[in-house]
């Protein structure tokens, strides 16, 4: 059985090694100039193990995606501390790391990127509302102040809009990009929390 054992952890850690390296290579070169053999190098893997893991580089990125999605989550378990629920300020903060933080992929992905990922992927790569709902709801769960009458697919659909403007930047006046970012904040924040009273 131990032998076993290993294999699994070390396929984990492979995988892992693997995602890591996509997203530092995502954020420094792009999703198109992100070969697999950069990732495979990175990674200190040869270029077959990276096609015993992923069946192609559209779903290697949605891959990394949902890695990145896990670790927000861990580091809201991390935030939250045993706290049964997240003050309203860090809930807030928190919120703005999901799109705005530099470690958010979006900023590095183009609509031209999320093109070739819909076209490479199955529907359900962008589909799974229950799983998008269910993640939702276990945030807004551990946070203060949230409205009792929040419209949840508002919500959703703000949130999706504020990563398509990052994705989109070249098409927006950039001298005025950070405002109209933080004015969207203030209309999602206000469609969330009822007023902060931290």
């Amino acid at each position: 059985m131990s032998p076993r054992k290993f294999d699994w952890h070390e396929r984990e850690k492979s995988k892992a090694q693997m995602l890591e390296a996509g997203y530092k290579l995502i954020r420094q070169y792009g999703m198109t100039h992100t070969s697999v053999e950069k990732v495979a190098e990175a990674a200190g893997l040869g270029k077959g193990t990276f096609y015993n893991f992923f069946p192609s580089k559209e779903y290697f990125v949605y891959e990394v995606i949902q890695h990145m999605r896990k670790q927000l989550m861990e580091e809201f378990e991390q935030l939250l501390d045993g706290r049964d629920k997240l003050p309203q300020t860090q809930a807030r903060e928190f919120l703005k790391q999901i799109i705005f933080s530099d470690r958010s992929i979006y900023k590095y992905l183009t609509s031209e990127d999320e093109e070739k990922l819909r076209k490479a992927l199955p529907p359900e790569c962008f589909l799974d509302t229950e799983r998008e709902a269910a993640v939702m709801e276990r945030l807004f769960e551990h946070m203060e102040g949230v409205r009792s009458d929040m419209n949840r697919h508002l919500v959703a659909n703000l949130i999706k809009i504020m990563a398509l403007a990052q994705m989109n930047q070249s098409e927006l006046h950039t001298d005025a990009l950070k405002e109209t970012l933080e004015s969207m904040y203030s209309l999602l924040f206000s469609c969330i929390f009822v007023e902060n009273k931290d």
